[in-house]
């Protein structure tokens, strides 16, 4: 295993075992769940382990985060809002599509 999570954040991991999270193999997972639900030192924390290009690149993939926080973090690491995903408009249903 590259690492776990630290003793202090496995409070925000209440649905899985948190010594069962391989730092750098669920990456994305630690990072969406810390931004979404972390407290300011938990933002530290990820943003000291990864380092703000891979919290950017986490913010530009991710499905999972809201848009109050996808916001926030575009802003905060100047990413342009059309590469955030999770900020793009969702494709129309065309009418008499079901």
């Amino acid at each position: 295993m590259a690492g776990v999570i630290p003793a202090s954040m496995q409070r925000y991991f209440w649905d899985v075992a948190p010594e069962a999270v391989d730092l750098e193999t669920h990456r994305r997972f630690v990072v969406e769940r810390l931004l979404l639900h972390g407290d300011d030192a938990a933002v530290t924390w990820v943003r000291a382990h990864y380092g703000d290009a891979a919290v950017a690149a986490v913010v530009r993939e991710s499905a999972e985060l809201d848009g109050k926080t996808a916001r926030f973090w575009q802003r905060m690491l100047d990413i342009p809002e059309s590469e955030v995903r999770c900020l793009r408009a969702p494709f129309p249903l065309r009418p008499g599509a079901f």
